[in-house]
C-alpha cells in the first residue's frame, strides 16, 4: 500500500466552462436518426464528419430539437445555398481540420481555414485537433479551441493522455494564450480497426474497458482539458449500438456518469484537497451544493490506500464499493457533506 502524502493542484478554467458549457461529445455521428440514441447514452454534442450541406442540415435540425450541439466541417457549407441558414444552427465549434500535424499541414494552411470560417461564421468558435501533444505549437495561435486526441490502450500507458493535455496548455501558456480551451479526445475504440504504423504489419489493440476510458477522461480532467470528446461511434462504419453493443454498453456507463458530474465541473467551486499523496496521486475537490467530491487518480502500479479521514467519515464512492483502496490506474470520486 501507498501512503499518501502530498497534495496536487489542479485548475479547470470555471468562467470558460460556465460560459460555454461543458462539452461531452461523440465523433463520427453521421446520421440524425442516432442523436437521440446518443443524448440519451450521456453525450451533450456529436461530431461528424460528413461534409454533404443537406445532410449537416438534418443532423442540426434533429440535434436541435434534442438540445445537443454539433462540431462540423464548414467547407462545403460555405460555398452552398445553406450557408445562411446554418448560421442558426446548433454549432458547438467549426472544425477547421483534422490533425494537421499528422498530414504535414502547416500554420499557414489552417489560417486560410480560420479565415474562411470566420467570414463566413463571424459568431462560431473554431477547433483543430492534433495527435500529440508537443505538436501543437506551431498551430497554438490559430482557432478558438485547441484539441489533442491520444489513443494509447493498448499500446502505452494510459496517463500518457493527461500528459498530452498538459503539453497543450504548457504551449498556449507560453504563448501567452492561457485561456484558450483545451479539449481532449478519449480512446473508445479498438486499434485492430485502424491502420498502424508497425514494421512487423501486426495488428494490436482492444476496446478499452470501463476503468480505462474513465481514468483517461478524468486524467484529461485534472490535466486541465475543459471538454471531453470521445472517438468513435462506429466500428467499421456501422454504430456501435449494431456492431459491438458490448462495447457501446461500456461507453455509454462511463459517458452517463460524466453526464451527472457535468454540474460539478461546470459550477463547483475547486478548494483544498484534504488528500495528501506521492507522485503516484492526482487528485482534486471541489464543492458544490453542500457537498465535496473528491477525484482521485492512483497513477501507480500498485494499490493505494486513503487516509483514515475517509474511513470515520460518510462518503460513497460514486464508481464503485465503499473501500479505502483505489487500484492501480483507476479513478474515483468520493462524495460527502461538506462541514
Amino acid at each position: 500500500m501507498f501512503k499518501i502524502i502530498l497534495t496536487i493542484s489542479f485548475i479547470v478554467s470555471a468562467a470558460v466552462i460556465q460560459a460555454a458549457g461543458f462539452p461531452l461529445c461523440l465523433y463520427e455521428v453521421n446520421e440524425a436518426k442516432y442523436i437521440k440514441t446518443v443524448k440519451k447514452a450521456g453525450f451533450n454534442c456529436i461530431q461528424t464528419y460528413t461534409q454533404n450541406p443537406e445532410k449537416i442540415k438534418d443532423l442540426a435540425l434533429e440535434a436541435q430539437k434534442r438540445g445537443v450541439k454539433i462540431v462540423v466541417y464548414p467547407d462545403k457549407i460555405i460555398n452552398s445555398p445553406y450557408l445562411e441558414e446554418a448560421r442558426s444552427w446548433p454549432i458547438l465549434a467549426l472544425y477547421l481540420y483534422d490533425e494537421p500535424d499528422v498530414n504535414k499541414k502547416d500554420n499557414s494552411y489552417l489560417k486560410n481555414l480560420q479565415n474562411a470560417a470566420n467570414k463566413a461564421f463571424p459568431d462560431k468558435k473554431t477547433a483543430f485537433v492534433v495527435g500529440k501533444g508537443s505538436h501543437a505549437k506551431p498551430y497554438y495561435d490559430t482557432a478558438d479551441i485547441l484539441m489533442v486526441d491520444w489513443y494509447p490502450v493498448p499500446h502505452l500507458p494510459l496517463t500518457s493522455f493527461g500528459e498530452q493535455v498538459k503539453d497543450v496548455k504548457n504551449i498556449l501558456e507560453e504563448g501567452g494564450l492561457p485561456e484558450k480551451p483545451v479539449w481532449g479526445v478519449v480512446q473508445s475504440f479498438d486499434w485492430r480497426e485502424f491502420k498502424q504504423y508497425r514494421p512487423d504489419d501486426k495488428r494490436i489493440g482492444r476496446f478499452p474497458t470501463v476503468e480505462e476510458m474513465r481514468f483517461m477522461a478524468y486524467d484529461g480532467l485534472l490535466e486541465g482539458a475543459e471538454g471531453l470528446f470521445f472517438f468513435t461511434f462506429n466500428s467499421q462504419s456501422i454504430p456501435l449500438p449494431q456492431s459491438k453493443p458490448e462495447h457501446w454498453k461500456r461507453l455509454k456507463k462511463v459517458a452517463k456518469e460524466i453526464n451527472k458530474m457535468l454540474p460539478v465541473f461546470e459550477k463547483g467551486l475547486q478548494t483544498a484537497s484534504p488528500l495528501e499523496g506521492e507522485n503516484n496521486l492526482k487528485t482534486q475537490r471541489r464543492l458544490y451544493k453542500g457537498y465535496y467530491y473528491d477525484i482521485i487518480l492512483n497513477i501507480s502500479d500498485g494499490d493505494l490506500l486513503l487516509p483514515k479521514e475517509f474511513e470515520k467519515k460518510k462518503y460513497k464512492n460514486l464508481f464503485g464499493k465503499n473501500n479505502r483502496v483505489v487500484p492501480p490506474y483507476t479513478a474515483a470520486v468520493l462524495k460527502s457533506k461538506a462541514n
